[in-house]
């Protein structure tokens, strides 16, 4: 068993090698990346502990989307209440940088956002008991990046 899974490796490297990457090519102009029209988004799954997700969902409401109006920062551009699955919800927000957004530790907009949540609570220590309390109802989260096209419009 252990040899014919060494050759099926071994068989799947040399088609790799031998086949110029298939997984990244290039053309004579570069590589090919996903296009112009591409739109990068953000997904956050969210699972709440059991019998948080309503005070979750109002720490949001009462707490988190006044922060951002106050910052101006975007929010994001579809929130997913789940019946049924793995989770929750999910926060879809658009990557307006695309993938260079991922190379912030904090962005500007984050930084904004948390200066206004500090000033509407009171504080920054005031903040920072706001989001643990969010956090505490938080069982497990997953962010997961994607793109889509957008066509041009005429």
């Amino acid at each position: 068993m252990k040899s014919i899974l060494r050759r099926g490796v071994a068989a799947f490297a040399a088609l790799v090698l031998l086949s110029g990457s298939g997984f990244a090519q290039d053309n004579d102009e570069g590589p090919i990346t996903q296009g112009d029209d591409a739109r990068y988004l953000s997904v956050t799954h969210v699972k709440f502990k059991p019998g948080q997700r309503e005070s979750a969902m109002q720490l949001i409401t009462e707490h988190f989307k006044p922060a951002g109006a106050k910052a101006g920062t975007p929010g994001p551009i579809m929130e997913i209440h789940y019946q049924t699955g793995k989770w929750d919800a999910a926060f879809v927000w658009e990557m307006a940088g695309g993938m260079k957004d991922l190379e912030w530790y904090r962005s500007p907009n984050d930084v904004k956002w948390w200066e206004a949540l500090s000033e509407i609570e009171g504080g920054a220590d005031k903040a920072e008991a706001v989001w643990a309390d969010y956090i505490s109802k938080v069982a497990s989260a997953v962010t997961e990046v994607g793109h889509h096209h957008v066509p041009e419009s005429d």
